[in-house]
């Protein structure tokens, strides 16, 4: 097995400070037990590739007759899809599904390790191999507390892309969500029109139970959703407890959200189901229409600047520029950082901006603008004691590791309290039954945190499942304040991009959050809490101590100060009619102004959903799917409309490199 994952490095965090648990040997010696075990993936199987096509070299060639094949071909394909994260898996086994169509699917990162399968070791996974490791740009209004005044934004560079390093949660948005953007001009896009589309990818294991209700829930599709197998006291106290603060239990995945529930998660099993696990390795070795390459960073699309059509892509792969074509579409599926900043490294966003980075503008168009994502904090914790904490001793994490090997269960199935759910309004919400926060309750070691907060934070790679505090976070569902994407002027193409979140820009979002977290703390005096000796720590954090504990203005100033985020950032490449302009995408998610260019991924969404991002992203691939099928299998039968410009093949051939590259 070949090892495709390296675990965070704690060396330079924790040579300043090495007085919290997670910087003692203990914590290096189990992060190396983790690698030993589960640093490898079973899709990697050679310094090759696991889906390296051998005969694309030779097939170029006529052995018959060498003189003329002097000129090899370029390689082909019908579609290439750019990234292979929630969405661009979704829609490679889709589009894969027609047997004549050949698809090419491209992902930056490596093969997906097991590491990513245990559910509690969601947190080890930020800050490794496989992730992008993005920062936002420092801020007046947020972070301020923070390294540098930047928030970390994880995104998952892998096969599944951030599916495979999220914390797996299932759940939809409001459907009123999806009324809105049809009422912004996006016909197609009401809820009634995405749920069959959410139906049909899943497959729910749990659609009998009785707080599930079967009208909204799917069976049989490729993404199994369920509950974790196993829960621990304090996430059944918890259910309990919000129950008693007047939140019913409900299925959040239909039509009420407002409320409690125990989550359902993209697990099967007790393991975790990325898209790559659902719908690409079921078909990777039997659809012999589809290539995937891993670690081919792709670098721009081609566009013929006349026609203003995309006809392939050029990738950076084992050193080397590789261009391939696309005979149908290219599909841009890279998330809502990287298809940005894609489309404008291939003279698609606004002109100033192309300009000043020396991009030639193709398409002058708001690629970037409209960043949107949902804010949360640190500060809010509940310390436990021995009567309902999880720590246990090395001894016992060893003995978990290997019983979650064996049987896929036990503490490391889940991911601890962070199980429970709430959907809440605040004061501020105007809608009838709209949430404008959600209550999460993750895991935190007390005395790391009060400790040193940012370094606690920095150094969380253990596993959810143990903790000794738990850290309640009010998450903003609906931010009025939008953020930018730019290029990086330094290095455009290879360079990381640049994040402006702008996060608390608007009043009312810190607002929000603050009420959040008053009505988080009713927490407290809830017979669980007050039977299980929870109380709130009380402790003022650093860089609010000079504000009175408590107060509006001192959790004003913990959210300014020690921001964070659930990592949903969405609508960079916004969807929206061709009279506005600030619109990227039309309905059928194709680029206004170029020809056989979709983008599909958590980018097009106009405004963000009032829930987690990953099953409302899968929706959007399995509708744009739709859409693609809908074209081309009507001009499959009527004849091709578009086809690349000759000029644009010669351009693109590559003599001194080809076999360099094909071999």
């Amino acid at each position: 097995m070949v090892q495709t994952w390296t675990p965070p490095d704690l060396s330079q965090p924790c040579a300043v400070h090495n007085n919290l648990t997670t910087c003692q040997p203990s914590t290096f010696l189990f992060l190396q037990l983790v690698a030993n075990l589960f640093g490898y993936s079973p899709d990697a199987k050679n310094k090759y590739g696991y889906d390296y096509d051998f005969s694309s070299g030779f097939a170029s060639w006529d052995f018959t007759n060498p003189f003329e094949s002097a000129k090899p071909k370029q390689e082909e394909y019908d579609f290439i899809v750019v990234g292979a994260g929630s969405a661009g898996c979704v829609v490679a086994n889709r589009l894969t599904e027609i047997q004549h169509w050949r698809v090419l699917l491209l992902e930056a990162g490596d093969e997906e390790p097991l590491v990513a399968d245990v559910p509690a070791f969601a947190p080890m996974l930020q800050g490794s191999s496989i992730d992008w490791m993005y920062e936002t740009q420092p801020s007046p209004h947020s972070c301020l507390a923070r390294d540098e005044g930047r928030c970390t934004w994880a995104r998952g560079k892998v096969m599944g892309g951030s599916s495979t390093i999220n914390y797996m949660i299932y759940i939809r948005g409001h459907p009123e969500d999806y009324d809105e953007w049809e009422y912004m001009g996006n016909h197609g896009w009401s809820y009634r029109d995405v749920l069959p589309y959410f139906k049909k990818s899943e497959d729910n294991k749990n659609h009998d139970h009785k707080k599930i209700d079967p009208h909204y829930h799917g069976v049989g599709g490729y993404q199994t959703v369920e509950f974790f197998p196993y829960q621990d006291k304090n996430t059944i106290g918890l259910l309990h407890s919000y129950e008693e603060l007047g939140l019913p239990k409900v299925d959040q995945n239909s039509e009420h959200l407002i409320g409690t529930m125990l989550l359902q998660h993209t697990t099967r099993h007790g393991e975790r189901l990325s898209t790559n696990g659902a719908f690409i390795r079921p078909i990777r070795n039997k659809r012999k229409n589809l290539t995937v390459r891993t670690n081919a960073h792709v670098t721009r699309i081609l566009i013929d600047p006349k026609t203003k059509k995309a006809y392939g892509v050029e990738y950076f792969s084992k050193g080397k520029l590789v261009q391939v074509l696309a005979k149908k579409e290219v599909i841009l599926s890279a998330g809502s950082i990287n298809s940005p900043v894609l489309l404008m490294l291939s003279g698609v966003g606004p002109a100033s901006h192309l300009q000043e980075n020396d991009i030639k503008v193709i398409k002058d168009s708001a690629v970037g603008f409209n960043l949107q994502d949902h804010t949360t904090i640190d500060g809010v914790v509940f310390a436990l004691t021995n009567h309902t904490s999880t720590l246990v001793d090395e001894d016992q994490m060893k003995a978990d590791v290997y019983y979650w090997k064996e049987k896929r269960d036990g503490p490391l199935a889940s991911t601890g309290a962070l199980q429970t759910n709430a959907f809440i309004q605040t004061k501020f919400e105007n809608s009838h039954d709209r949430p404008d926060i959600q209550i999460s309750i993750d895991s935190v070691n007390t005395d790391n945190f009060f400790t040193d907060p940012i370094l606690s934070y920095n150094t969380a790679v253990l596993p959810l499942a143990y903790y000794s505090g738990m850290m309640a976070r009010p998450i903003l569902l609906n931010p009025e304040s939008r953020g930018r994407i730019l290029l990086n002027h330094t290095d455009p193409t290879f360079g990381t991009p640049l994040i402006y979140a702008n996060t608390f820009f608007e009043e009312i979002d810190l607002l929000r959050i603050v009420e959040g977290v008053k009505q988080s703390l009713n927490l407290e005096r809830t017979s669980f809490f007050k039977h299980a000796g929870i109380r709130l720590v009380r402790t003022p954090l650093p860089a609010c101590k000079h504000i009175p504990w408590g107060t509006d203005e001192y959790w004003a100033c913990i959210a300014m100060a020690y921001t964070t985020t659930i990592f949903h950032p969405v609508g960079t490449c916004k969807m929206g009619p061709h009279h506005d302009e600030s619109a990227v995408v039309d309905s059928n998610l194709r680029v206004h102004g170029i020809h056989s260019l979709r983008v599909i991924d958590a980018s097009i969404m106009p405004k963000i959903v009032r829930g987690n991002t990953n099953a409302p992203t899968i929706m959007i691939a399995e509708k744009g799917s739709d859409f693609i099928k809908e074209t081309w299998l009507k001009e499959d039968h009527h004849g091709e409309k578009y086809h690349t410009p000759q000029s644009s093949i010669n351009s693109l051939f590559d003599f001194g490199n080809f076999f360099e590259v094909n071999f």
